[in-house]
């Protein structure tokens, strides 16, 4: 019995709740690309393995009783990809590991074949099952990556996006893509992707308290060693390696925001049952931006619409009027940034501020108050969760239309001291200033 135990571990995995939600993701087959983005040892290249082991013999246990592993309806051939490094010391062990263990040398008989390929390691497997697939590093060259139609491919870690670009084209016939990845290197190109195209991608993201045997949902990790790991990073890498956050968007000022918690679907707004407050950012370089608030009798506050304008004031006044007549906005009250009210003494021009008061709008001087503003749209984004279930919902929310909003909330984050001596010093006391002027519209509204 303890024999044919080991002889197909996979048959006994038990995935952590942040893994379960992964599987299930691929398994529904429900988007091309599936993410779990996460902390290091939170069981993502194990998951992986296993995601792989369940699709080329069949569902192994409960955990993968899902649509596309009980009927696989695309071409029985794929790729994984990694580094070489992660090829050679992780995934090739795991795939052994979990993968029904050969008492055959060559195929019928054996669960699988493997071989190198003219690499320093194994490259090939093909199953008893009719399945095949490579490994590639992302080093190789992008023309590597072209020519082959695949049904699946599993990408473990970052990857350039050229890479990723080439790979995408292999779906032809049909085609899934479960990723696994602590967000490092290459991060920056992957989360735009993923923020721009919600309709190809979602994402499960895992922090490694995720896989705690106190904290997590069937974890195997110590809390004590967890807390030693996390002691021991630097804090640019520890919002990676123990949080699973991108590695590009480490200070992040508003670390409470969570597009999949505070990214709703857009609904009408009643202006008998909204109040609705607007901000007004103008810049003489770049767009004017515009954001509007609309407030229920709870006091929950949604970021209901956005405006970007580079014309001349009566154009925005235009603007400005059209939009909130289409969504029906009731406007309680209008702030400006408190520069738009200086008049220009070279050039005789009246402010933007004035011009819009002479057109019928009168806005009132937004607060300078920018740590007061900050501190203020934590609290409005601060939820908690028990059990994976809402317990104390979040006072904000924003429209899924409001594209550039949620970009420059996303990205915002803290100055960091530059040059030979800046492991030394602390992170500055304010925020970088580039592309923030939709928070800076947050930050007055709220």
């Amino acid at each position: 019995m303890e024999r044919r135990k080991n002889s197909n571990l996979s048959k006994n995995h038990i995935p952590n709740g942040k893994a379960a939600e992964f599987i299930k993701m691929v398994g529904m087959n429900e988007t091309f690309v599936s993410m779990m983005i996460g902390a290091n040892s939170t069981s993502k290249t194990a998951t992986g393995a296993n995601i792989l082991a369940n699709l080329i013999y069949g569902v192994q246990n409960k955990y993968f009783d899902y649509p596309i592993f009980q009927k696989w309806p695309y071409i029985k051939k794929g790729r994984i990809i990694s580094d070489p490094t992660t090829i050679k010391e992780k995934i090739i062990p795991e795939l052994e590991k979990w993968f029904p263990k050969n008492e055959a040398a060559r195929l019928p008989k054996a669960n699988y074949e493997t071989a190198k390929q003219g690499k320093n390691y194994i490259s090939k497997f093909k199953s008893n099952t009719g399945w095949e697939f490579d490994i590639m590093s992302n080093e190789q060259d992008v023309k590597e990556f072209e020519s082959v139609d695949l049904g699946f491919v599993w990408i473990d870690e970052p990857m350039p996006k050229d890479r990723f670009m080439a790979t995408i084209a292999r779906g032809r016939l049909g085609m899934i893509i479960w990723w696994s990845l602590t967000p490092l290197t290459y991060s920056a190109w992957i989360k735009d992707w993923r923020d721009n195209n919600p309709d190809l991608v979602d994402y499960v993201e895992a922090e490694m308290e995720d896989n705690c045997k106190i904290h997590g949902v069937r974890g195997i990790l110590e809390h004590k060693y967890i807390q030693i790991i996390s002691d021991a990073f630097p804090e640019d890498e520890r919002q990676a390696r123990v949080f699973g956050k991108f590695g590009h968007l480490i200070g992040r000022v508003h670390k409470g925001f969570k597009r999949k918690i505070h990214v709703v679907k857009p609904f009408p707004i009643d202006e008998r049952r909204f109040t609705t407050y607007m901000a007004l950012d103008p810049h003489p370089r770049v767009d004017d931006h515009v954001l509007y608030m609309s407030v229920d009798k709870n006091n929950t506050k949604y970021f209901t619409a956005e405006l970007l304008s580079d014309g001349l004031v009566k154009l925005l006044y235009e603007r400005m009027k059209a939009l909130e007549i289409k969504m029906k906005f009731r406007i309680e009250n209008r702030l400006i940034d408190p520069a738009g009210y200086i008049d220009d003494q070279h050039k005789k021009e009246k402010s933007v501020g004035s011009e819009l008061f002479d057109l019928g709008m009168n806005f009132i001087k937004g607060s300078k108050d920018l740590m007061a503003g900050i501190k203020k749209t934590n609290e409005a984004l601060d939820y908690e969760l028990k059990q994976g279930k809402m317990f104390r919902a979040p006072e904000a929310y924003i429209f899924d239309t409001c594209i550039v909003f949620i970009k420059q909330i996303d990205e915002y984050v803290w100055s960091e001291h530059k040059g030979a001596m800046k492991d030394e010093k602390q992170p500055k006391g304010r925020p970088k200033d580039i592309n923030d002027h939709q928070v800076e519209n947050m930050h007055r509204l709220l």
